[in-house]
Parts: C-alpha cells; sequence; structure tokens
C-alpha cells in the first residue's frame, strides 16, 4: 500500500497575506502538542496601502489563538514592521515567546547605535530638502525616505509591548537550536552580516542582474546639499558625521546625488535585513527578508552555501521581487523543481517592482510553483492576474497558503 498522505494539519504551512506593498508572513510548523506559531514581518508602505494589515491581524489572532511563538522583525523599513505600531493595541494582546530583530538594532551595540545615529540623521536632512521639492518626479524619492521613517510605534511595540517577550538580536553566522522551545526546529542566521563592506554593497553586478541597470554618469550637486553641515567630516560638531568614503559610496549609487542618496539609504536598511534559513522535519524555508547584493554575497561565498541552497524547498522572494535582489547565482543553485516561491509584491508606489525577468526566471526554476500576493483581488487596489493556482498552494480571501508535505 502507498504511504499514508499527510493531512494539511500535519504539514508545514506558509501563509503569505495580500498587504499591498509590504510583507507579512505566518510559518505554521505542525507539533505534537499543537501547531507552533512564527511570524516574519507585517508592515505596508504608506504609498502602497490597501488597508487590509489590520483585517490580516485580526486573522493571525484567531489562527494562532493568540499565540505567537516567534516574531522574526527582518529589519526597520515601514513596509515590514509599520503593522506593528498602527496596530500596537492588538498585537498587546498577543502572548509572544521571543522577538527576533538584525543586529543592527542593538542599541546597545555601539556599532549599530552609530549606524543608526547617521541614518537618522540623514534621512531627517533629505526630507527636509525634499518636501521642498514639487513635481512628480520626486514621488519615487519621497516615498523610499517615507519607507525609513515613522517607525518608533512599531518598534516600542516590539521592544516594550509584548510582556514577556524575550528580544533576541542576531547576526550572520548564529545557529539557533529549538529557540522558542519549539523542538527540533533549528535556524541557521545567514544575514546581515558585520562587516560594513558588505552592508554597503547594494546593487549586484551586470552579470547577476535579471535587467541590467544604467546609472549614468555622477553630476556634481549645486542648488541643494544633501548633508546638514554638521554631518560633513571635519565639522565641529558632537553629531554623527560621514567620512568622505562614506558620502562617496552613497553618491555612486544613482545618476542624481540627491535622489541617489534617498535610495542608497534605503537600500543600506534592505541590507541589515536578518536573513534566516529555518530547518524543520528535513525540510529548508529561505526567508531573505528585503536583502540585497552585499547581504547576499557575504553568506555566497561561504563553503556550505551551494548545500544551503540546492536544498530550500521554500523561498520567500527577497525585496518584493526588485531588479536589485536575488542575484542570478542564487536561483542558479536551487534546485530546479525542488522549492516553491511566494512573492508578496506590488507596483505601487514602485511600477518597476517586480522585475518580470526575475519572475520569469523564478517560475521557470520553481517549475511554475511561484505565487505573488498582488494576484489576490482586493477591491480598489492594483491586482495582476493568475492562469490556475499551483501545486501545493491553497487560496483564502486575503492569503496564499503553501503546504510543504514530510515526505
Amino acid at each position: 500500500m502507498p504511504p499514508k498522505r499527510a493531512s494539511k494539519k500535519e504539514q508545514i504551512r506558509v501563509r503569505m497575506y495580500r498587504v499591498g506593498f509590504g510583507d507579512c508572513f505566518l510559518l505554521t510548523l505542525p507539533a505534537p502538542g499543537g501547531p507552533r506559531h512564527v511570524l516574519v514581518d507585517c508592515g505596508v508602505h504608506a504609498r502602497g496601502n490597501i488597508d487590509t494589515v489590520g483585517r490580516a491581524v485580526d486573522h493571525i489572532a484567531e489562527v494562532t489563538a493568540g499565540k505567537l511563538d516567534i516574531i522574526v522583525v527582518t529589519h526597520a523599513h515601514q513596509d515590514h514592521i509599520s503593522g506593528f505600531g498602527t496596530f500596537a493595541s492588538k498585537f498587546s494582546s498577543f502572548e509572544v515567546e521571543e522577538v527576533w530583530m538584525p543586529w543592527t538594532e542593538n542599541p546597545d551595540d555601539p556599532i549599530a547605535a552609530k549606524l543608526k545615529k547617521k541614518q537618522l540623521a540623514l534621512v531627517e536632512n533629505l526630507s527636509r530638502h525634499f518636501a521642498a521639492q514639487s513635481g512628480a518626479r520626486y514621488d519615487g524619492t519621497r516615498a523610499a525616505l517615507l519607507n525609513l521613517a515613522g517607525n518608533q510605534a512599531a518598534f516600542d511595540l516590539l521592544r516594550n509591548g509584548l510582556h514577556g517577550a524575550r528580544l533576541q538580536y542576531y547576526e550572520a553566522g548564529n545557529e539557533l537550536r529549538n529557540p522558542a522551545g519549539i523542538k527540533d526546529l533549528t535556524v541557521k542566521v545567514l544575514g546581515p552580516p558585520r562587516d560594513q563592506e558588505f552592508l554597503a554593497k547594494m546593487d549586484p553586478p551586470a552579470g547577476q542582474r535579471y535587467l541590467r541597470l544604467d546609472n549614468g554618469k555622477i553630476q556634481e550637486v549645486n542648488a541643494l546639499q544633501p548633508f546638514h553641515p554638521d554631518l560633513r567630516a571635519g565639522a565641529e560638531s558632537a553629531g554623527p558625521r560621514l567620512t568622505q568614503k562614506e558620502i562617496k559610496v552613497l553618491k555612486e549609487i544613482a545618476s542624481a546625488p540627491l535622489e541617489g542618496l534617498a535610495f542608497a539609504l534605503d537600500q543600506a536598511i534592505n541590507n541589515t535585513s536578518l536573513v534566516t534559513l529555518f530547518r524543520y522535519w528535513g525540510k529548508n524555508l529561505l526567508f531573505a527578508g528585503d536583502a540585497q547584493y552585499g547581504n547576499w554575497k557575504y553568506w555566497l561565498e561561504k563553503d556550505d552555501s551551494d548545500q544551503v541552497l540546492s536544498n530550500v524547498n521554500f523561498y520567500k522572494v527577497s525585496h518584493h521581487g526588485s531588479v536589485n535582489a536575488t542575484p542570478k547565482s542564487v536561483l542558479e543553485r536551487m534546485t530546479t523543481g525542488k522549492f516553491a516561491a511566494m512573492l508578496s509584491t506590488q507596483n505601487t508606489p514602485w511600477p518597476s517592482i517586480p522585475d518580470t525577468r526575475l519572475v520569469d526566471a523564478l517560475e521557470r526554476k520553481a517549475n511554475r510553483r511561484v505565487v505573488r500576493s498582488d494576484s489576490l483581488p482586493v477591491a480598489g487596489a492594483p491586482s495582476v492576474s493568475m492562469a490556475r493556482l499551483p501545486q501545493g498552494f491553497a487560496k483564502g480571501d486575503l492569503w496564499y497558503d503553501y503546504f510543504i508535505p514530510q515526505q
């Protein structure tokens, strides 16, 4: 007789909620004493908001009976954490065992605190400049800056509003066994690295992209100065100062330095994403946050990277499917047909996201087992059509599920 097929309750489940331009994933692990739940991010960008996060939080409370074993906060962007602030009163009623953040969010880490101080100062000054500029040309720049600001309420909840939750900060190289008491679960933390040279590498080289970008020539800035005088190297101030090397790195990101600086800062936060490989019952699930090239490059150069990628069974696509995430070598090293992927995306506020060539490559490599959140119709929200639901997936009003069988 053929082996008995496991029921859905006996299978690992990944649920992706449609929240607009943002991420909200619920990982459910079957266990002898009842299912264990891990929430990976919960947020939406203010300009990509389709007003569904509250419904998602209510549903999470219902299906978990108000108990989350782990909340994973991948990085400090609005589109990944704003839900914890906007719906703090709802989340404060949850019973939470552990909250994970990248080491770059640890206020007691001197390097992290210095980086954070510089970032906040840059956001403030760039926001001031672009607030004074009119015209649609700067809409994308302002959206990038908006994604970096206004997240304090979320951090207040995550650090102080979840009574009894253990707050943990992790970095590349950490390995966890039975976290939150979940027996047989291991987690390998792949990013972010501590090496700031890797954190500074935002865009992959041309050979690692699915869509080559032409950044043009660097131009000098005359009309506007992106840095307050106190931030410039050599300024006599107690405030955080940028070195000439740091300014050069930021200016090299895009053709128009002011706009490029805003996007560079946005991407730099992406590169601090907590990248986790969950291993449970012989299955491997890769949650990449919004990791960009430096974060990937750090661990792709490790001896075990081929083994890690070839055994991936599920991939949460990095950075909403943008051109500057998921290097070509990542998909090339995954085993064709062995994994499925979920893509939390929406082309508002950035029409270039997701990159269609990356989506096509994902579908080929995963044997069409790819779903994107914006194919779930929501009234008044941008959406795309999907011919059919791939094998292994299920669909609700506001979510897609992917079930990973034990066999």
